[in-house]
């Protein structure tokens, strides 16, 4: 896979200011599109939570398709699951669109030469090992 990153700056739900060419620049990113109506996004965040959280060389970024008005919805669920990853609403699903998005959950990892080096639509029992996979192709 050759595509390149589609770069984008947006406010996270905490109102800090997430620059993606800025992260990818240190970090292989991992962005995780999802909603709170998703049957097996949360499970896979907290996947991701699990196995990715704390790693100095892997950011995870969790984009939700929820509009403002679930965004009650989305801080009560992240904060019941303990996530602490940067959480993003697009609204207007402008950054879903960019990375061709159509059905939750995906996950997308960019590498840090600003290629994405994995796409996986959908759940998936051996998610943690694709993502691994195209975290070492994205490494410098």
């Amino acid at each position: 896979m050759i595509l390149l990153m589609a770069a984008f700056v947006a406010k996270d739900i905490d109102g800090n200011t997430i620059k993606l060419d800025s992260i990818v620049q240190e970090k292989v990113v991992v962005l995780d599109f999802w909603a709170t109506w998703c049957n097996h996004c949360d499970e896979e965040l907290d996947k991701l939570k699990e196995n990715f959280s704390g790693r100095e060389d892997v950011q995870i970024i969790a984009i939700s398709q929820d509009t403002r008005r679930g965004l009650g919805r989305v801080r009560r669920m992240a904060k019941a699951h303990g996530w602490d990853f940067p959480i993003i609403l697009d609204e207007g699903r402008k950054i879903s669109g960019r990375y061709g998005i159509l059905g939750l959950p995906t996950v997308v990892v960019i590498g840090q030469d600003g290629k994405v080096k994995k796409k996986i639509i959908g759940f998936n029992p051996k998610l943690i090992d694709m993502i691994e996979e195209g975290i070492e192709r994205g490494k410098k």
